[in-house]
């Protein structure tokens, strides 16, 4: 049976990238398990960034704790290795950016509540930063000169897909009228489980929402609700788990306010016309006043995201493959950016004096 986790084979791939990269990669990976060595090793690297240090302190401490002992004692044994570089000056560069939060869910880390009892002593100050180098690039980047083969060792070790996470990251910041392009640039990737994290987000405006929950074609969940039919397993079951929060969050907190117009996107009389199926059944979805039948807003001109390289390769990575190496990604990227030709004419020709 083949090793499921080769750490070996994943410590002697990092063993050939910059401190940015394994401070991007691991940004990603599990805080318990086999990741535990990784990280460690990572640690203990006399190039080891100090915002990569840090990064894997705070994670160690603050994340989730796995019940098993050995992975309480293995976190210690890392904790304690950053503790006793850290008081003696060994991260001495600061070169990469870090925002001190968990990637995806964004959770503040640094000085957060930790999940396992605080190592004896006081936390050295470095170790709260801040880190205000530049900031890596996606984890995705950071395989573009190996083959697809090669990064299969890091499969089992992710504590996120790599492309959501990228995806997350490059969204975080945007004005509204990016979020509204990426979801429908990326709709038919289908990005149900990036379509939630959005609307989950506190910075998410409405018309995201509204746009976001239409595409989910709610009237195919309140169909299979109102006929009993169980709901689907599979990528129709996630598309309906975005209906859900979206709705509830729009009758309580609300989302960000915007003025952007996401009606065009709406179905309200398609909606209607399937509860009219069921005559006498209640709305099994009781879409609130705004989300339902939404007011023609303001439709700025479309961004061109896909001009931007690391967006266009979130995209390709959701649906397929990123070519490598990071020179074929480029040309790809580069051929996609070019108008597309124009159909050959024909000619002119007499009979079409008659048409």
């Amino acid at each position: 049976m083949p090793d499921e986790t080769p750490v070996a084979d994943v410590i002697a791939a990092l063993a050939a990238k910059s401190p940015a990269q394994r401070h991007a990669i691991a940004r990603l990976l599990q805080p318990d398990g086999p990741s535990l060595d990784v990280l460690h090793w990572i640690a203990g690297q006399p190039d080891c960034d100090l915002a990569t240090a840090s990064m894997i302190f705070w994670r160690l401490l603050c994340l989730p704790a796995n019940e098993s002992v050995h992975a309480v004692q293995h976190r210690a044994r890392v904790l304690e290795l950053v503790l006793a570089r850290s008081r003696g000056n060994e991260y001495r560069e600061s070169r990469v950016g870090w925002d001190g939060m968990e990637v995806w869910d964004r959770t503040v880390l640094v000085g957060g509540t930790p999940s396992l009892p605080l190592p004896a002593g006081a936390i050295p100050t470095v170790l709260f930063g801040p880190f205000t180098g530049e900031t890596p690039g996606p984890a995705t980047h950071a395989f573009f000169e190996v083959s697809y083969e090669e990064d299969d060792a890091f499969d089992s070790l992710w504590r996120i897909n790599r492309e959501l996470a990228a995806a997350a990251d490059w969204l975080t910041g945007k004005p509204a009228e990016v979020w509204m392009a990426a979801v429908e640039e990326l709709y038919a990737t289908p990005p149900n489980e990036l379509y939630l994290w959005m609307v989950t987000q506190p910075e998410c405006p409405a018309a995201v929402a509204g746009q976001i929950f239409w595409l989910c074609e709610p009237e195919l969940l309140a169909r299979d609700i109102l006929s009993g039919t169980i709901k689907p397993k599979g990528a129709l079951a996630e598309q309906f788990a975005v209906v859900g929060p979206v709705i509830d969050r729009w009758r309580a907190s609300g989302f960000t306010p915007s003025d952007l117009d996401f009606s065009r996107f709406a179905r309200p009389a398609k909606y209607r016309a399937v509860l009219g199926e069921f005559p006498g059944k209640p709305d099994p979805l009781q879409i609130p006043h705004g989300l339902a039948d939404p007011v023609q807003g303001r439709r700025p001109e479309v961004p061109r995201i896909c001009d931007d390289f690391a967006f266009w390769c979130i995209k390709r990575g959701l649906s397929s493959f990123v070519p490598r190496p990071r020179s074929a990604a480029m040309t790809e990227w580069k051929r996609s950016l070019a108008p597309a030709p124009p159909e050959p004419s024909r000619g002119w020709r007499w009979r079409d004096l008659f048409r």
